[in-house]
């Protein structure tokens, strides 16, 4: 394997009043470059809450990742397949965005609808995730319709990811990636995935796992994902959205682990995630009191 990319979603930071934290917002890209990332993402289809944003919160959060970036690619989820996808498409790109990630609707006119933001002339990634948008294809069918929108790449959260992520891979025009909070990396490693999308509040650890795949050390790589997989199995839990800002908060990265919509979590999975984080290396510098 001669290249592993790490392009990973971070969340939509917001304040304890629910207002965006765009310096927030800036943190978290830069930290995730910091760790050995070569994109950063934002607005992901379930992570970047992107339904509870204003249609002029969108551009705010693109331009501060872009700010955080430091100069590093900014891909732009466009939500779940809908009207008003090509207006939010428009904002991202207008903000900055280099690259947008677009989910794959179902339908006979799934093309046609992709095609209008693959005219706005970005690259477009297609996202494959059945659990959020209903849509399932098989991997002859994404490759199909990417060649059809000329799409670089291909980000696939089915699960288990093998069998679609080994039907794409091999064309050299078109990146694979997987992601799924990356609890079945090694699996799309092994049928042929060029990267992983997977959002973590430890990006540094998972870029360790991605540098020995890049490297070709796959026993290392397997070693590290293990190392990782008690903080990735807890981030990847039901309120892992949640899980993940708090980790976030804890690390010092974010003001705040509010979400907009949702129960705030317990005391009992705060101390888990000072815990977990601590298990696996990371620096927790406002750990929840008590743990």
């Amino acid at each position: 394997m001669t290249e592993f990319r790490m392009t990973p979603f971070v969340p939509t930071a917001f304040h304890d009043d629910a207002t965006l934290d765009l310096d927030g917002q800036a943190a978290l890209a830069a930290t995730t470059a910091a760790a050995g990332a070569h994109a950063v993402c934002a607005l992901g289809l379930t992570t970047g809450e992107i339904g509870s944003l204003r249609a002029e919160e969108i551009g705010d959060v693109v331009a501060a990742t872009v700010r955080g970036a430091g100069g590093l690619p900014v891909g732009a989820g466009l939500g779940p397949p809908g009207p008003g996808r090509l207006a939010l498409a428009r904002r991202a790109a207008a903000a900055g965005a280099d690259f947008l990630v677009a989910a794959v609707p179902g339908g006979a006119a799934a093309g046609d609808h992709l095609g209008e933001v693959a005219e706005l002339g970005l690259p477009v990634w297609l996202h494959h995730h059945p659990a959020a948008t209903g849509c399932r294809l098989g991997g002859a069918e994404l490759a199909e319709l990417t060649d059809q929108l000329g799409a670089e790449a291909v980000l696939v959260e089915s699960a288990p990811p093998g069998d679609v992520v080994a039907a794409l891979a091999g064309d050299d025009d078109r990146a694979v990636l997987g992601g799924l909070a990356a609890l079945f990396l090694p699996e799309e490693v092994e049928a042929g995935a060029t990267g992983t999308a997977a959002g973590c509040a430890v990006p540094e650890r998972l870029a360790e796992v991605a540098q020995r795949y890049r490297a070709d050390d796959r026993t290392a790589a397997w070693d590290a994902y293990l190392e990782l997989l008690p903080w990735l199995r807890l981030e990847a839990g039901s309120p892992g959205l949640r899980v993940r800002k708090e980790a976030w908060r804890q690390r010092g990265v974010l003001g705040s682990a509010r979400v907009r919509e949702g129960t705030p979590l317990g005391s009992t999975t705060k101390v888990a995630i000072t815990h977990r984080l601590r298990q696996v290396g990371a620096d927790v510098r406002a750990p929840f009191p008590g743990s």
